[in-house]
């Protein structure tokens, strides 16, 4: 009976572990941060590593459109770098 409890309790525990590694991975990949660092400190950690990533949180990765030759441009160029036009 002992060994059902401590089974269900490490199922239970590692369930929770996931739903903080798993959608915090997945937002940080989507922002250009190091995703599996961010996951395996939310795995461990809970809720201080969901409100560390929330702190430390950056924006998403958009790039945009050049109007002159079509292009993605970065986010964080000021300057086409395939024409050099400039925003």
């Amino acid at each position: 009976m002992k060994s059902i409890v401590f089974i269900l309790l490490a199922v239970i525990l590692l369930v929770i572990s996931l739903g903080f590694a798993i959608p915090i991975g997945i937002s940080a990949s989507r922002r250009g941060m190091n995703a599996i660092g961010w996951a395996v400190l939310a795995f461990f950690t809970w809720i201080v590593g969901l409100l560390f990533f929330l702190f430390n949180i950056q924006p998403v990765n958009t790039d945009t459109l050049c109007p002159v030759c079509g292009n993605l441009i970065p986010m964080n160029h000021v300057y086409c770098p395939f024409c050099g036009h400039r925003d």
